[in-house]
C-alpha cells in the first residue's frame, strides 16, 4: 500500500495487506542496495591500490595521506539523500509541502549517517593495519605486503561486507524516512505495526515482534536473549548491531480502525 496524505487521512475501516507492503518495499530498497554495493566493492578496490601504492613506497604502517572517511563520506551522503526522499515520497505525495523535509535529511545524515560513515571508515583502515602488522612480523617484504593489501580489499570478505553495509545503511535511511515523514503528517490517532519477513532469514526475535500496533510516540519493546531493547522502528539504532544489521522488517501506519492482514 502507498501511503501518502490522502490514504493516511482516509476515513473507516481499511484492509491492508503486510505481505503487499513488504514486497513493495523490499522491491524499492533492492535497487539502491545494488548501485551502493557496486559502489562500494569499486570503492574498497581502490583504497587497496592506493594504500598498496603507498606502502611499497614509504613501509609507513597505512596510507597517511588517503581520507578513507572522505571516500565513503563522497558514496554513502547521496545514497542517503536518495534513499530518503524515494521512501518519503511514499508516504507524503508532496514533499514540497513538509518544510523541513530537507532537515530531516541532514539530521539523519549528521546523527546516524555519519557514525556508520566514521564506523566504515574505521573498519576499513583498521583491517588494512593489522594485516600489515602481521605480515611485517614475518619478515615479509614490502612487495609482497603491498599485493597482500590489494588483494585484501577485492577478495570475498569485502564482498561480503559491501552487501551487507549496502543492505544496512539503505534500510536504515528508508525506514527513518517512512517514520520521519508520517510522524510529520500529525495525523489523529495515527499507529504503527512491526511488520516481518517471513522466511528463515528473519530473526526470532522480530518474528516475536511482528503484529504489534502502537501508537507512534511509543517504542517497541524487542527482547533478544533476556536483554530488551526500545526501538521505535526497525533499524533504529538503539536497537544495536544485533537487530539491526541486515534487518529488512518494516512498519505499516494505520488508523485504529483498519484490519492488517498477511496473505
Amino acid at each position: 500500500m502507498h501511503y501518502n496524505k490522502k490514504a493516511l487521512q482516509k476515513i473507516g475501516s481499511v484492509r491492508i495487506s503486510a505481505r503487499k507492503e513488504i514486497l513493495e518495499q523490499n522491491r524499492l530498497r533492492v535497487s539502491f542496495e545494488k548501485r551502493l554495493n557496486l559502489q562500494l566493492l569499486t570503492e574498497f578496490a581502490k583504497i587497496g591500490k592506493e594504500a598498496q601504492i603507498e606502502y611499497e613506497a614509504s613501509g609507513l604502517l597505512f596510507a597517511t595521506k588517503i581520507n578513507v572517511n572522505q571516500k565513503f563520506r563522497k558514496i554513502l551522503r547521496p545514497h542517503y539523500r536518495s534513499v530518503i526522499e524515494k521512501f518519503g515520497l511514499r508516504v507524503y505525495d508532496n514533499l514540497k509541502n513538509i518544510p523541513n523535509f530537507d532537515f530531516l535529511i541532514q539530521e539523519y545524515i549528521n546523527n546516524f549517517g555519519a557514525l556508520a560513515i566514521a564506523n566504515i571508515s574505521q573498519t576499513t583502515r583498521l583491517g588494512i593495519i593489522r594485516l600489515i602488522a602481521e605480515m611485517e612480523k614475518e619478515n615479509q617484504s614490502r612487495a609482497v605486503i603491498g599485493r597482500a593489501i590489494y588483494q585484501s580489499q577485492r577478495g570475498a570478505f569485502p564482498r561480503y561486507r559491501a552487501a551487507t553495509i549496502a543492505r544496512t545503511e539503505t534500510h536504515s535511511a528508508a525506514s527513518y524516512a517512512n517514520h520521519a515523514v508520517a510522524k510529520n503528517m500529525n495525523i489523529p490517532d495515527l499507529e504503527k505495526q512491526w511488520i516481518s519477513v517471513s522466511d528463515g532469514r528473519t530473526r526470532s526475535h522480530h518474528s516475536a515482534v511482528s503484529g504489534t500496533r502502537i501508537p507512534m510516540d511509543e517504542d517497541f519493546v524487542v527482547n533478544v536473549n533476556g536483554i530488551s531493547y526500545s526501538m521505535s522502528k526497525p533499524s533504529d539504532p538503539r536497537g544495536g548491531a544485533i537487530n539491526t544489521i541486515n534487518c529488512r522488517c518494516v512498519l505499516l501506519y494505520v488508523s485504529p480502525e483498519d484490519t492488517v492482514v498477511d496473505e
